[in-house]
């Protein structure tokens, strides 16, 4: 009997559906694509219908030998990978591969997008074949991308600085990011103020707080702080206040459809604080299987997805579930039903636990915290998708009086009380709550309700508060793929990657979980988005996006696209390569001119590690100029500044200069010159200052010698950047043996690196000098305070159940985790303060018990 192959992704996805096809099949992994474009080169054949020159992976060496020997033992190939683009892409190129190996074998593709029993054997009793359309739109992204990333980044490198890259569509999410922040920047406050008051109802006993709403019939708008005093002393002065309306209004709150990518991604990063690529991962373990005591389960379907809809065996079972558990009344007469967007794919369904009646409390054993996490709101969020919605009821309530000015004054309270709770039984995250009215305050629901029209009130108390208007928002990363989506940008497989790919090349940071352009950021985005506006443009990059799924749906025909859009390309990229080059006349007078120079310098290295041989340059631009008849404006640039430095052979260099009309332009750049040479002279100064004052450098392998049993600390992260300190001692360590001396910013870390490993390191005191550093005055808790820490921990070592950590705005609160850097404080050698302190005589109260 022959054998039968199955190939998936990942070595997780392989343990759980090996676990339901049995022995009658080998499983094995890809590990991804077996095959890419080249890493370092272009890959792309432009003029022969953008073939794609694809090599297999050298990483993958290992693991493809393996994949190719199974290959050649089997009758029939399963091809297993994810359900979307790039799943169909490494079908593709697992069967262009193999079948060269194994002409007999049959290939069949298999598809789901759950990992069940169920899920399994209905893709496996109706294989069918690779989804070409499939194929063609994602290489054509691949194509596209390579195109956009190969062709743009050199602009970059001439302009801005080596090493940096642009990105068809990571350079659109940068716009979005740039011109935010530069609109918060801009933006000017406007003061405005809002006036609260209490009142207390004739014949009741409770108060209530409502705000200044109208004076006279007219908006209340006041932006100043004298008409804001005038408007508190007319309220304080009236004589009178009563009902003057009440509006009750019932409404119904519906049910939110169950998560797509781009919901859940935003879901997890304000719920759970979980960045995009954080939320991925996590999902992806819950789809590929975890191990919940019976051996791995697949746990959610597909997590890379745009559709809403539901399959109704899923549906069915969560309607049967809310029944059991909650009641009829929490079921709607129909299944609830969710549109997808036009774009979505059809095939596919929402994110949705595979079976609801494994619910989070059930497998919190299995899993482990964030996965969890996840999971408790993923599972919500489908259960509350299929109930009925809440009922409420929205009450409105007017107070009016005659001021001491004579002109009349309405403040409004308003309050929203649930009748019937409906999904939100199952659902309600804060985070996600759609606000209502401003003014609402549900702590004074009670109170709003007891009222009646034309029912006195005494005012309590009235203020006045100075506010200024704010500006947008800066992007999170969850608002900023919301952003993405909106526009049409991106797909659901690329949103964590666009938004990780920004912060990792540094163009953008992330700050207390807000998005803001660093400076290289700025300066990549500005030249982009001047030089290539349109390739740029939001519009733009979310038609392309359009058209991609035009060829997945057979619509269109991929490399015709890639034509279109290169046309295009091209001639934008000229134009930005033209940007601010000479006209040919100054480029002929000045090339005449250098060709005079007979003494040329030897080659040189410049930064980069590069050589750079001013007669082979001038050459080269020569033969360019004569094919092309122009330069780049860097070529131009480079040009004048070999005319400065060679002067004194070219004596008329100042007079052809005039008459070539480049005068101006080397004046600019001989100014530039000279402030750059300033600049380094400076710097030469301050280097021979630091050396002069830094310790001689023959005495800092003392140092390095007796560090080297130095037990070290584990790295450690602190916002988002790893901190190691035996892997930077190493380095310069290395730096040093090579002969080359340590900077006096290096110098300064390793005296910090000695002082914390001071302990472990013998007579310090007589190596402190050479560093300059002195032992450090070591502050002591007093010797009853010491005695109380003690017995605090006590209280803490018999602690056996953790509180589970609470998130209250952005922070998350963890007791656990605080002990434990108290802990780790006291053991590296530094002293608590008093607000530590108290905070754990806080703590110890609470698990005192």
């Amino acid at each position: 009997m022959s054998k039968k192959l199955v190939i998936v992704e990942s070595p997780a996805k392989a343990k759980t559906i090996g676990k339901i096809l049995g022995h009658d099949y080998l499983i094995r992994a890809s590990m991804g694509h077996i095959r890419d474009l080249p890493e370092r080169a272009f890959g792309v054949d432009i003029e022969h219908g953008f073939l794609p020159q694809y090599e297999e992976s050298k990483s993958r060496g290992r693991n493809l030998s393996e994949l190719k020997s199974a290959a050649r033992e089997a009758g029939e190939i399963y091809l297993a990978s994810d359900p979307d683009r790039e799943g169909e892409a490494i079908a593709w190129h697992l069967r262009e591969v193999l079948s060269k190996l194994n002409k007999k074998a049959r290939f069949h593709r298999v598809s789901f997008h759950e990992i069940t029993r169920s899920a399994i054997d209905r893709a496996f009793r109706n294989p069918g074949d690779v989804d070409m359309n499939l194929v063609d739109a994602q290489q054509a992204r691949r194509v596209l991308d390579r195109i956009v990333g190969y062709q743009i980044s050199p602009l970059l490198w001439t302009r801005i600085e080596r090493g940096v890259s642009a990105g068809r569509v990571q350079s659109v999410a940068l716009r979005l990011v740039c011109e935010r922040e530069r609109e918060i920047r801009a933006f000017v406050p406007q003061e405005y103020w809002t006036f609260p008051a209490e009142f207390l109802p004739e014949g009741g006993r409770d108060s209530f707080v409502a705000k200044l709403q109208k004076i006279n019939e007219g908006k209340c708008e006041i932006g100043n702080g004298t008409d804001a005093a005038a408007v508190i002393a007319a309220i304080r002065s009236a004589a009178a206040w009563k009902v003057a309306a009440i509006d009750v209004q019932p409404k119904r709150r519906f049910a939110p459809p169950p998560f797509i990518t781009s919901t859940l991604q935003q879901a997890a990063g304000a719920a759970l604080g979980f960045s995009a690529s954080q939320t991925m991962r996590i999902a992806q373990q819950l789809y590929e299987g975890v191990d919940i005591g019976r051996g791995p389960v697949g746990l959610i379907t597909y997590m890379r997805t745009d559709s809403v809809a539901v399959a109704v065996e899923a549906q069915n079972a969560c309607r049967a579930f809310i029944a059991s558990k909650m009641g009829q009344d929490f079921i709607p007469e129909k299944p609830n039903v969710f549109r997808s967007k036009s774009s979505a794919q059809g095939a596919h369904e929402a994110i949705r636990p595979t079976d609801v009646n494994l619910t989070p409390e059930s497998l919190k054993a299995a899993l482990d915290p964030q996965q969890f996490k996840l999971y408790s709101i993923i599972w919500r969020r489908f259960v509350a998708s299929q109930m009925a919605p809440a009922r409420q009821e929205r009450t409105s309530v007017d107070v009016s009086g005659r001021g001491g000015d004579g002109r009349t004054y309405t403040f409004r309270a308003s309050a929203t009380v649930t009748k019937f709770p409906g999904f939100l039984r199952a659902y309600n995250v804060a985070e996600e709550e759609v606000s209502g009215d401003d003014d609402e305050d549900q702590r004074f629901a009670a109170v709003l309700a007891l009222l009646r029209q034309g029912q006195a009130c005494r005012l309590v108390r009235a203020d006045s508060e100075q506010k200024f208007t704010e500006p947008a928002p800066r992007y999170s990363e969850a608002s900023l793929i919301k952003e993405l989506e909106t526009n049409g940008i991106g797909r659901p497989s690329t949103y964590a990657t666009i938004v990780n790919t920004i912060q990792v090349r540094k163009y953008v940071e992330k700050e207390k979980g807000k998005l803001i352009p660093t400076d290289l950021g700025f300066r990549i985005n500005d030249y982009l988005v001047s030089s290539l506006p349109e390739l740029f443009q939001v519009g733009f990059t979310a038609d392309m996006e359009q058209k991609l799924d035009e060829v997945e749906e057979g619509k269109h025909q991929w490399t015709q696209m890639l034509g279109e859009f290169y046309d295009k390309f091209h001639r934008w990229l000229q134009s930005a390569k033209d940007e601010g080059a000479p006209p040919s006349e100054k480029t002929a007078a000045l090339i005449r001119e250098i060709g005079r120079i007979r003494n040329w310098e030897k080659p040189e290295r410049v930064p980069g590690k590069r050589t750079f041989n001013g007669e082979r340059f001038v050459r080269s631009v020569k033969e360019k100029y004569e094919k092309d008849s122009k330069i780049s404006s860097r070529q131009w640039e480079t040009l004048l500044s070999l005319a400065l430095r060679y002067r004194d052979q070219l004596p008329d260099l100042e007079e052809t200069a005039v008459r070539g009309g480049f005068a101006e332009d080397l004046h600019a750049a001989d100014a530039k010159r000279m402030e750059h040479e300033a600049e380094r002279a400076e710097w030469r100064h301050q280097r021979e200052e630091a050396d002069k004052a830094a310790p001689p450098q023959e005495n800092i392998g003392k140092i390095f010698e007796a560090m080297k049993q130095v037990k070290w600390l584990p790295p450690e992260k602190r916002r988002g950047r790893e901190y190691d300190d035996e892997k930077f001692f190493q380095s310069l360590k290395h730096q040093a043996d090579s002969g080359r001396p340590l900077s006096e910013k290096q110098l300064s870390a390793l005296g910090r690196i000695f002082e914390k490993y001071r302990d472990q390191i013998s007579d310090p005191e007589k190596l402190s000098p050479i560093l300059g550093t002195a032992a450090p005055v070591k502050k002591e808790l007093a010797p009853d305070v010491q005695n109380r820490v003690r017995e605090l921990f006590r209280i803490f070592d018999g602690v056996t159940n953790w509180a589970e950590p609470v998130k209250r705005g952005r922070r998350v609160y963890d007791d656990r985790e605080f002990v434990q850097s108290i802990r780790k404080q006291i053991g590296q050698g530094r002293t608590l303060s008093p607000k530590q302190i108290a905070a754990m005589e806080k703590l110890a109260a609470k698990y005192s018990s």
